[in-house]
């Protein structure tokens, strides 16, 4: 049998991303379940809990016939070390890479990867499957191929969690997805170059058929549905939710963050019921001149009411700020320690703000300030862009600050 190969190459993450756990590799499970309706036998490697030896004994046996990467910008030289070890052992296998980074950064692997994916995979795969014979290796050539929009989510396959062991992924195995694509506008966005402004959305019987199977044959403690945007199309949400109150599919959570514009209180009380149990909000700053410089839409009054009908109604509260936002200063960051402790999140998180190459954040920074580095190893987990009025000692000072003044209550690490 023909055999494929899906891996995702060990990523050394910030201490606070972690903390946060692992999640299953919901963008290659997908890929899964479309080469196994084309014949294959697929393996699917997480380098993050698989050990590299392990991959590369086995892949001496299987010698498969394609070997696919997804790759996101921290890990992006672990990818490519990878490939090339790869190409070492099985010169025949073709190499195709696609994920985030590639999307972003196609040119990063000219010369590495036999085809770079970019955008969405499930169309571009199956349709290098179909035309299998058509495949060969072109020394340094590289061909990139952009990823097709599916349109209806539906028309997917369900991803393929038997090819992983689910255990692993410990409280987070329960992943779900029920959307793609935004069309919000923030500054620091990476989903709209991936898939796009168009919100498009699984139909509420195609997400709890998803569900039944976690819950059931999976029996995952709790569904974390992992969209950017879930509540987006209310009456869409509220009908899945109501399936879920029907079918007593909970506990449940939104731990990827929320708009505060796309919830209401009528809807919040409908979650509860439902046995939500956690909502985390994108905030990004207590100082609403640097979410305006974000691009963010929302104001901090919105966010304070929609913390407080969400504490109302049982359901507990998680905050998503980042740290050396476009706009911020020293001053910004005790306007975000007073709106914490005006709030009274039960968890708070923040992130280094880091741009990613070809964002418009990224294209911020060249107008606007200096890279400090470009080495994708240190972004997220140290600064890696300074402006003449924040400077990068000022950064680091707000980590300090941030430390002091939120440790009594809150796990601040970066």
């Amino acid at each position: 049998m023909k055999t494929l190969y899906l891996i995702k190459a060990s990523t050394t993450a910030s201490v606070d991303e972690r903390k946060k756990g692992l999640y299953p590799p919901l963008g290659l499970l997908y890929l899964s379940s479309i080469a196994k309706a084309h014949g294959f036998q697929v393996k699917v490697f997480d380098l993050d809990l698989t050990l590299a030896r392990e991959l590369i004994n086995r892949y001496l046996d299987d010698a498969p016939l394609i070997t696919g990467f997804t790759t996101i910008t921290s890990n992006y030289y672990t990818t490519v070390k990878l490939i090339k070890l790869l190409k070492e052992l099985n010169p025949r296998s073709f190499i195709v890479v696609g994920g985030p980074h590639a999307t972003l950064v196609p040119n990063d692997f000219y010369g590495i990867a036999d085809v770079v994916v970019v955008g969405e995979g499930e169309k571009a795969l199956s349709k290098m499957l179909k035309n299998l014979l058509r495949l060969k290796v072109y020394d340094d050539k590289t061909i990139v191929v952009r990823g097709e929009v599916e349109e209806n989510l539906d028309a997917l396959p369900l991803p393929d969690r038997d090819v992983i062991d689910m255990k692993l992924f410990g409280e987070n195995a329960g992943t779900l997805m029920t959307s793609r694509g935004c069309p919000h506008n923030c500054l620091f966005c990476v989903t709209r170059f991936i898939m796009g402004r168009k919100f498009r959305a699984r139909s509420p019987g195609n997400v709890l058929k998803e569900w039944r199977i976690l819950k059931y044959k999976y029996k995952v403690p709790k569904v974390r549905i992992i969209d950017d945007i879930f509540t987006y199309d209310r009456d869409r949400a509220l009908k899945i939710i109501k399936g879920v109150i029907d079918e007593d599919l909970g506990p449940w959570s939104l731990p990827n963050g929320v708009r505060v514009d796309n919830v209401d209180l009528k809807l919040l009380e409908v979650m509860a019921e439902s046995n939500c149990t956690t909502i985390w909000y994108g905030i990004e700053s207590g100082d609403q001149r640097v979410i305006n410089t974000l691009r963010k839409g929302i104001r901090l009054e919105q966010a304070e009411r929609v913390v407080k009908w969400t504490k109302d109604v049982g359901i507990k509260v998680g905050l998503f700020f980042m740290v050396g936002a476009p706009g911020e200063t020293l001053d910004s960051i005790y306007k975000t320690i007073n709106f914490i402790e005006k709030v009274e999140p039960d968890y708070v998180h923040f992130s280094i703000a880091t741009p990613y190459p070809n964002t418009d954040f990224w294209h911020w920074v060249k107008r606007h300030g200096r890279f400090l580095t470009r080495d994708y190893r240190r972004f997220e987990k140290e600064f890696i862009f300074e402006t003449p009025d924040y400077p990068l000692q000022e950064r680091l000072k707000a980590i300090e600050i941030l430390r002091r003044e939120l440790s009594y209550r809150y796990n601040i690490e970066f």
